[in-house]
């Protein structure tokens, strides 16, 4: 039976900002009774929280129905120095208002969220070599490489000259 509207935690939830907590390993866990939580949410930022392993982790009951997680309304994430992040929420999300998405350090993140194919493309910021290896559902699910604006131009590594220490 679904919960009213009016009595569902964090439903006038905008921003979700976490800061340094580095014992957190999951942020607001999900079950199906709360399909309408994060129903206004606009953007997500976390930054330093190193064992962070996924944000939105799903309970078993919508972890077996292999849903895609709909965000209507997030446009923004930032993450930064979640070297355990494996995954925002669940396996597939769609996110139709996406605008930007900055990333740095996520190395163990490997799917970015589906966007709806007649919008804008959003920007992505994030390393180089982070964008070669994320994995695609691809074009008819929303979830291909060519629906997204990445910039990484900036933050390649360094090319090194040869005999030097740091190599």
């Amino acid at each position: 039976m679904d919960k009213p509207v009016e009595k569902c935690a964090f439903i006038n939830l905008l921003l979700l900002h976490l800061d340094h907590c580095p014992r957190l390993v999951h942020v607001l866990p999900l079950s199906m009774w709360d399909k309408y939580t994060l129903q206004r949410l606009g953007t997500i930022e976390i930054v330093h929280c190193g064992d962070v392993r996924e944000v939105f982790p799903l309970s078993p009951e919508l972890q077996e129905q292999d849903k895609i997680l709909e965000f209507l309304n997030l446009r923004r994430i930032h993450l930064h120095e979640l070297p355990k992040l494996q995954r925002i929420c669940g396996r597939r999300m769609f996110m139709p208002k996406l605008e930007t998405i900055k990333l740095r350090g996520c190395w163990s993140l490997r799917r970015l969220p589906a966007v709806g194919r007649n919008t804008k493309p959003p920007k992505v910021d994030c390393e180089k070599e982070w964008w070669d290896n994320l994995e695609w559902d691809g074009l008819e699910k929303g979830h291909d490489p060519s629906l997204y604006e990445p910039s990484h131009s900036l933050y390649n590594k360094a090319q090194l000259p040869r005999g030097t220490v740091l190599r």
